[in-house]
């Protein structure tokens, strides 16, 4: 006899009768309700039951029908987010949910929603998505809105809520000339940065700016690193977390707060990083200084073992870690970059030094090495073109000596 399925309810013996029970909610206490059907045969049982599931879906489809899809999202932002994604992950889809897809589209009814309807989302998102009316949302901010109303409608679908999933086959409009026109990777030249190490004293935020120059970390995952994560011994950095900020859903203000995520972004993002001796020699002169402020300060440090924390020990925010670098840059009358052009800056110059690309990929944290090569093409063009060089040389040595 086949085992029955989740949703289809149970039939077990009940000395001389048969019971069947099948979950249809929960009541106020958080207890599921459950419903019941008794029968002096099986059959006659499993078929109450088969027939309470066929009616209830139906109804279930019948209600679906009125549903908008700004209900909908409620209904599954509640039901599915909650409980099974991350809490910055969860932040993220709140965004999403609240900020375009019900104010873009929240009012069409579910079961007309089409694939023009969620392709012209894209576009507009694209041409005038930014909260702040300023332009279009990035590829990537579409793409994310993308998964978002994918996994919301596949979903719908497994509930037999619709017939099919609309956004499964919807393209986002000019995909590929908005990727080939993205933004260059922005690179300080050697001569910059050598005058930004230069500048960099013992701080939470200068030593912070050589940090993310000298290792490729990004700028959470360097704000979470504790004194745990560096083993002076075998000198190497262990990147396991990083800093957000993040969304206390059991505070009903529902404010957010700077706290650790014990995640990196993505799981190829964990990873270790060699340290050379001369980092290490660095790294124990900032704590000297570290120590130094923890002992003035005395009891008004909060010693969370952070690496790079503001003066007090607490959390640096990334955007004031922003400020401070973009003051630094238009001090030493550096281009204005990115706090990220400091992570390309520090993959260029491996690469440049011949460092094998799978090897940069994985102190980068990369999902891929075709990731690599996709962000950094401006240099993979240059070591190729030197290979080529290496070739004619080799082919010329080779045919001087025959």
């Amino acid at each position: 006899m086949r085992k029955r399925g989740n949703g289809e309810g149970g039939i077990y013996p009940k000395g001389n009768y048969w019971e069947a029970r099948i979950m249809v909610g929960y009541t106020d206490q958080g207890k599921p309700k459950i419903k019941t059907f008794t029968g002096k045969k099986r059959s006659i049982v499993a078929k109450r039951l088969n027939d309470f599931i066929v009616n209830r879906k139906r109804l279930e489809a019948d209600i679906a029908c009125n549903y908008t899809v700004a209900e909908w999202l409620r209904i599954w932002y509640e039901e599915y987010v909650t409980v099974n994604v991350k809490t910055s992950t969860r932040a993220s889809y709140e965004g999403i949910i609240n900020k375009q897809l019900i104010p873009k589209i929240g009012k069409i009814k579910l079961a007309e929603l089409k694939k023009s309807h969620i392709e012209a989302l894209y576009k507009e998102l694209l041409t005038n998505g930014r909260a702040d009316g300023k332009g279009g949302l990035s590829v990537k901010s579409v793409k994310n809105t993308a998964i978002v109303i994918n996994k919301a409608l596949n979903d719908a679908v497994a509930q037999e809520i619709l017939i099919k999933n609309p956004a499964s086959i919807a393209k986002i409009p000019g995909l590929h000339k908005h990727i080939a026109e993205k933004k260059q990777v922005e690179v300080l030249n050697r001569q910059e940065q050598q005058l930004l190490e230069s500048a960099c004293g013992f701080d939470g935020y200068e030593f912070g700016v050589y940090m993310l120059l000298n290792t490729g970390a990004r700028l959470g995952e360097l704000l979470a690193i504790t004194w745990s994560d560096i083993n002076f011994e075998n000198g190497t950095l262990s990147i396991n977390k990083q800093l957000n900020r993040l969304k206390d859903y059991d505070d009903k203000s529902k404010k957010t707060r700077l706290g650790i995520q014990n995640s990196t972004k993505t799981r190829t993002s964990t990873r270790i990083i060699p340290l050379p001796q001369s980092l290490i020699t660095k790294l124990c002169q900032y704590r000297k200084w570290q120590d130094e402020n923890k002992k003035a300060l005395g009891s008004a440090y909060n010693d969370l073992d952070l690496v790079f924390a503001r003066e007090d020990g607490n959390f640096i925010d990334r955007a004031t870690f922003r400020c401070k670098f973009k003051k630094m840059l238009k001090f030493l009358g550096i281009k204005d970059v990115t706090l990220h052009a400091l992570r390309h800056t520090f993959a260029t110059r491996a690469l440049e030094s011949g460092a094998h690309i799978k090897t940069v990929s994985q102190l980068l944290g990369h999902a891929s090495i075709q990731i690599t090569l996709d962000t950094y093409s401006h240099v993979s063009v240059e070591l190729k073109r030197e290979a080529m060089e290496q070739i004619v040389q080799y082919k010329k040595s080779y045919s001087e000596s025959a």
